[in-house]
């Protein structure tokens, strides 16, 4: 199964750039996708359906969306999760048969603010309270894989890129409490190996820890930096996964 989230950097529909990212979104092919910073009318194609997240809490454009969640050739339930206008969770069942939940996110970026909180606060008060929610759901579905990916503006590698050394600690924490592993940083971060070591990854996809799933690959889009000017600015990224024996 291969799982793929993208910021398309609050897009236009009907604009080249949109045309230029539908391009790459047909040729990754994912079985399912996370796109963040979208647009309700952005589709990977008519094999896929969807669940978003609610209106933005900030000025936007008729069916803009942090997020949306497509999946292809399945079943998708929206379940509620505790920030409406910055996630999205589905229960997923692919067409082969998979069950998987499906959390969509966009954490605060540097500077930003949430809800009453200040920049200075806003990154971990967000993730304390999206935390609330992945352990509910864990707890709801206990045999179910978890998926959690999106935009988390924060890298998770040795050497900083984007985000604070604070915010790092807490999201590690985080994660580990929550039994949920990163597939796309350190040695696996897709972002590092097409820009030469210049750029760090931002978004991720994690997964929960003993619930069925194997690692196989990572990879992002576009190729390299100068291809990347002009479609977003985030690079894709994405995993794939398989059942384990």
């Amino acid at each position: 199964m291969k799982i793929a989230t993208w910021n398309l950097e609050r897009v236009d529909p009907q604009t080249p750039q949109a045309e230029r990212q539908q391009g790459w979104i047909q040729s990754i092919n994912a079985d399912i996708w996370v796109f963040t910073e979208t647009d309700q009318s952005i589709s990977p194609g008519p094999a896929y359906r969807s669940v978003s997240s609610g209106n933005p809490e900030r000025p936007s454009r008729e069916g803009e969306r942090w997020i949306q969640i497509w999946v292809r050739d399945g079943d998708i339930s929206p379940l509620a999760s505790a920030d409406e206008a910055r996630t999205a969770c589905a229960l997923v069942k692919t067409n082969d048969a998979q069950t998987c939940l499906i959390y969509g996110t966009v954490l605060p970026w540097l500077g930003s603010t949430w809800r009453s909180y200040s920049s200075h606060e806003a990154f971990a008060a967000a993730l304390h309270h999206q935390q609330k929610d992945w352990r509910r759901l864990q707890e709801d579905y206990p045999n179910v894989p978890f998926i959690l990916a999106g935009d988390f503006n924060q890298d998770l590698n040795g050497l900083p890129y984007y985000g604070t050394r604070r915010n790092k600690q807490v999201l590690r924490q985080t994660l580990t409490d929550c039994q949920l592993e990163c597939l796309t940083c350190g040695h696996r971060d897709p972002v590092q190996r097409v820009t030469g070591w210049q750029h760090s990854n931002i978004d991720h996809i994690c997964i929960s820890l003993n619930r069925g799933m194997e690692f196989l690959e990572s990879f992002a889009w576009p190729q390299d930096l100068n291809a990347l000017r002009g479609i977003s600015d985030h690079f894709g990224v994405g995993v794939g996964v398989e059942p384990r024996l």
